[in-house]
């Protein structure tokens, strides 16, 4: 009951002053629950929680990277199109993105993630399914710019969504676990589509308006499961299918999930977050979550083209469309494992630095050898694409949670997510540009340019742990740094306390 009698000490300072009481978390850290207790809540909520936003991100990049394999059917020769102009509709996809990604995210703080998250994804897997109907280069550019604009905000908001029912030092694997959602749609994907490719033109319609057709119906689905089953907020456990009858926890199980946030960032205490043009501009010009944004393009670029352009690559070595489609999952499956494993490793240690550079590191060879790769026989260059395609989001991935235990107060945080998704996809501009027409077969400068952009992440990351790490041994030397402020809601009697915790960068 420690928490509980330095809040009573607290409110009793505090009688006859206005201000809030301080309350130092960092001497007061012991719960009114056990560790078993707060097991149990946790599995719970990542029983609930990760499955519904893992499964709406699947939906997200299942309908994003489709393209790939309409790609190895006629969508070329049915539209009059080139792979440059099916460039120029994947950038503008992304572009879409990047213009709404923030203004998205200041709406979902006003709408409440329940609400707005399921309106996107029933609006984008509408617009997904109407791509079928598309006969003409116009149509097409037209369907992704609206694609990108129906997605914007998604997954910053899903993020931010989820450190509210999260510890720092469990974000990192829950992060990985949201994550899943999109590599396991890399990876099936390229399964569903052979599938549905393998169809031909049934009933006079090809086969890739079949592939918008089915997997469109399938995100509205998705998005009808999300509107039904989210629980709306930490502490209210009662999704809309409840109708108020009924909750995912117990009064006992809510109070601990609520308390054990608090505890662990005070910042979060913060109830009916605004976020003002101030809060935004501050962010935007903080040079350290600029050097995350950084990493995340630099990264994201050779992954973004090899993920495109990876199925039609193995075509080119001998494969029938259906079997190159399939065989292109096999790198996105190595790479759900590895962000797992990576993602637990970040948590365990509560270092996020050193599993960057595993796949850093990586991903670095991996585009070493597809640059060779053009003297090798088949199987070989095979090997080699799906090894390039293993690090699939990896970095960008882990970089996410590495940058959200670093945000100072949810304002922050929610611009950064923002922020880092926007130059995810800003990076999607750029890649869906690497491989040329003109390039083909080889495509040697396209994988050159995955090599030195490699090269450079790995820089990137040494030098942005180095800086966390000096910058700690400074606070440590002063012995007087930074404190993370929180007010926890008014006690019985209308006083309130402040919540405090001194602030220490994760490296």
């Amino acid at each position: 009951m420690a928490l509980e009698k330095a809040l009573e000490a607290a409110v009793k300072a505090s009688s006859g002053d206005e201000e809030a009481a301080p309350v130092n978390v960092d001497e007061s850290t012991e719960a009114d629950w056990t560790e078993a207790e707060e097991r149990a809540v946790k599995r719970k909520l990542d029983f609930i929680l990760l499955p519904i936003l893992g499964l709406a991100f699947f939906a997200l990049q299942m309908d994003r990277g489709n393209i790939s394999n309409a790609l190895t059917s006629t969508i070329t020769q049915d539209l009059g199109v080139d792979t440059n102009q099916i460039n120029v509709g994947n950038s503008l996809l992304s572009a879409g993105i990047v213009l709404l990604e923030i203004p998205s995210n200041v709406l979902l703080q006003r709408v409440g993630p329940q609400r707005w998250l399921s309106g996107q994804i029933v609006a984008w897997g509408l617009v997904a399914t109407f791509q079928s109907f598309i006969t003409n280069y116009g149509s097409y550019l037209a369907t992704r710019l609206l694609l990108g604009l129906c997605e914007a905000g998604f997954i910053p908001g899903a993020l931010y969504t989820m450190s509210t029912w999260y510890k720092k030092s469990e974000s990192s694997l829950r992060i990985s676990i949201f994550f899943l959602g999109n590599l396991i749609a890399a990876a099936t994907t390229s399964l569903i589509g052979a599938g549905i490719l393998s169809m031909g033109d049934r009933y006079g319609i090809a086969g890739w308006r079949w592939l918008f057709i089915v997997e469109g119906a399938i995100t509205i689905g998705i998005g009808i499961i999300f509107i039904l089953f989210l629980p709306p907020s930490v502490g209210n456990g009662s999704p809309l299918i409840s109708f108020g009858r009924w909750s995912y926890f117990s009064r006992r199980e809510s109070y601990i999930m609520v308390r054990r946030v608090i505890l662990d960032d005070p910042a979060k205490t913060t109830n009916h977050l605004r976020i003002s043009g101030g809060d935004v501009w501050t962010t935007v010009r903080n040079r350290r979550i600029l050097l995350h944004i950084v990493i995340t393009v630099t990264a994201t670029i050779p992954v973004n083209a090899i993920s495109t352009y990876g199925p039609s690559v193995i075509k080119s070595l001998g494969y029938g469309t259906v079997r190159a489609n399939a065989m292109a999952s096999v790198g996105a499956f190595i790479s759900a494992v590895m962000v797992v494993l990576l993602g637990w490793i970040c948590d365990t240690t509560r270092r996020r630095a050193p599993s960057l550079l595993v796949g850093a590191v990586w991903s670095l060879i991996a585009f070493a050898c597809l640059r060779e790769a053009w003297k090798w026989s088949a199987g070989r260059k095979y090997a080699a694409v799906v090894f390039s395609m293993a690090v699939n989001s990896t970095i960008h991935i882990l970089n996410v949670g590495w940058l959200s235990v670093n945000c100072q107060r949810p304002q922050e945080r929610s611009v950064a997510m923002a922020m880092i998704i926007m130059g995810a996809n800003a990076a999607g501009i750029a890649g869906s540009q690497v491989f040329r027409t003109q390039d083909a077969p080889l495509y040697l400068n396209a994988f050159t340019a995955c090599l030195v952009l490699s090269a450079v992440v790995v820089v990137e990351i040494i030098g942005l742990s180095t800086w966390y790490f000096v910058s700690n041994k400074k606070l440590d030397n002063q012995g007087d740094g930074p404190v993370v402020v929180g007010k926890t809601d008014e006690t019985p009697d209308g006083h309130r306390v402040e919540l405090v915790r001194k602030w220490r960068w994760t490296w």
